[in-house]
């Protein structure tokens, strides 16, 4: 039986298991990887664009009266209020349409333009754009704001001061406080995350999790060569020089796989087990715990907002600004020196992060994620659903991953229309009468499909749907039982095969004189 299984999972695996390996060697590599692109016309249909979805639009920002840029993961483009018309304006991007993937475009007081992308921080010079650097090794930028005359940048981890001159741009770090009531803990979720990425141990572990990879794809090429072995060789009886090539590769295949898949079984099965409930439903069994930060690993970070950063405002109303983070809202004085305070009564927003942080008007903000759109006041702790005006379903965790409208953008111009992007559907107004114009052919063949993402795509499961349809969720569950499986029964096997080997070496041993 444990012969079987090893033997037929592993048949019916191993395209899986390469793309599993290939994928995952790829999404540990972000910025290595982000100048290559994927024609989308190559890919199913979900991937490609059909009226302005797949958060092709983030957000817009005005630069004059009549002119605006739209901004997301079709890079930066300009148009007037009218929507007449679109013209790239990414010159001075980073290679890849990846690194033109941009978090905010941030017009100051001051007339000077900046955007934030994923290959970093940008200022606006003669409809070009220029790097800036930053004090921080990360890269990506999520959003711009202003303290005074001084420019604030936010990356994922850490919030930079600079003043709002490119003439000068000299940006210092500021390292925010402790959240108030801080217990060093993290969620079981990132726990799981940075250990099957190997980023727990920083590049180094990294590295070792790549190593992992090429031990898969290498166990599973070994594999089946020795499982096509019988065949090759009588197809090759009277080809007695190839045929004793292939039972040299066949006598290889079969010494490594056994050694170093016995040597590393350990390690990738638990790389598999963390896997597999990173996804639902098996995510659902961890989505609310959490344990201490383990000491000596990357979860206990000196910063405690590393990697934790997603959004920044400053709310007028009550001269404070507004942190969007992995672990919710909180609050800090514009001296931004004081204990970061958690928001009471927060918007719902999804784990995916939130997509839209826009002001409307005194301390009035429209918050939007994968968990709907809403419009919050957070001085009055007032929540209502932007759809339907309702507050939150009661009941209903603020936490929930998912609502029914995906919101990945939206937009408002100076004469009152507001468009909302649903990450599936695309573009809807919710007044009657307003439409935006059908995605121009220019804005698709401009925009194809970063590696990094179809890696994702493919690691997740979801690249998979056009073939199990709604039941592609029980891929990852199903793939990490099959392949824990297989690591099981491939050692086992090996383990009663070293022992029966151990006996007929004893007994085939001339007895003492």
């Amino acid at each position: 039986m444990l012969k079987f299984i090893h033997r037929w999972f592993s048949v019916v695996a191993a395209f899986f298991i390469l793309m599993f390996a290939i994928s995952g060697i790829v999404l540990n590599h972000r910025h290595f990887f982000s100048p290559v692109s994927v024609d989308r016309n190559r890919l199913p249909g979900d991937y490609r664009f059909n009226n302005w979805n797949l958060a092709a639009i983030k957000g817009s920002t005005p630069l004059s009266t009549d002119s605006m840029l739209v901004y997301g993961n079709i890079g930066v483009w300009l148009t007037d209020s009218a929507f007449s018309g679109f013209e790239p304006f990414n010159d001075g991007f980073s290679k890849g349409i990846d690194n033109r993937k941009t978090f905010h475009v941030f017009h100051s007081p001051a007339g000077n333009t900046y955007a934030g992308t994923l290959s970093g921080l940008y200022y606006l010079e003669e409809q070009q754009w220029i790097p800036l650097a930053l004090p921080v090794k990360e890269k990506q930028v999520r959003a711009i704001e202003m303290r005074g005359d001084s420019l604030l940048v936010l990356t994922r981890s850490s919030l930079i001061l600079g003043a709002d001159n490119p003439a000068l741009p000299a940006f210092t770090e500021h390292r925010l406080p402790h959240p108030k009531g801080y217990a060093g803990r993290t969620s079981v979720f990132r726990a799981l995350w940075v250990l099957h990425s190997g980023e727990i141990f920083g590049f180094a572990g990294k590295i070792i999790v790549d190593f992992m990879g090429l031990v898969m794809i290498f166990l599973t090429l070994t594999g089946i060569i020795w499982f096509i072995a019988p065949d090759v060789m009588k197809s090759l009886k009277t080809r007695l020089k190839a045929r004793k090539n292939f039972g040299r590769l066949n006598r290889f295949s079969r010494k490594w796989h056994n050694l170093i898949g016995i040597t590393m079984v350990f390690f990738l099965a638990i790389n598999t087990i963390a896997g597999s409930f990173l996804r639902p439903p098996l995510l659902i069994a961890i989505a609310k715990n959490d344990i201490a930060n383990i000491k000596g690993t990357i979860l206990d970070h000196v910063n405690p907002w590393y990697d934790k950063l997603r959004d920044i405002r400053y709310d007028g109303a009550s001269d404070r600004f507004l942190l969007s983070s992995s672990d919710g809202f909180f609050a800090v004085s514009p001296a931004l020196a004081d204990s970061l305070e958690p928001i009471g009564n927060q918007p719902p927003v999804s784990v995916m992060g939130i997509n839209v942080f826009e002001p409307q008007g005194e301390g009035q903000f429209i918050i939007g994620s994968f968990s709907g759109i809403f419009n919050w006041d957070p001085s009055h702790e007032i929540i209502t659903d932007m759809i339907t005006g309702l507050p939150p379903e009661a009941g209903k965790p603020l936490s929930s991953p998912f609502g029914s409208l995906p919101v990945a953008g939206y937009i408002s111009t100076p004469n009152g229309k507001e468009f909302i992007f649903d990450y599936d559907a695309g573009v809807f107004s919710k007044s009657q009468g307003m439409q935006f114009p059908e995605m121009p052919e220019s804005v698709k063949r401009e925009t194809p499909f970063p590696l990094w993402n179809l890696a994702l795509e493919v690691h997740t499961g979801r690249i998979y749907s056009t073939i199990f349809g709604k039941f592609y969720i029980l891929f990852i569950p199903l793939a990490g039982i099959m392949v824990l499986s297989i690591l099981l029964s491939g050692m086992v096997l090996w383990i009663r095969d070293y022992r029966r080997k151990k006996r007929i070496r004893k007994h085939c041993q001339p007895p003492s004189v």
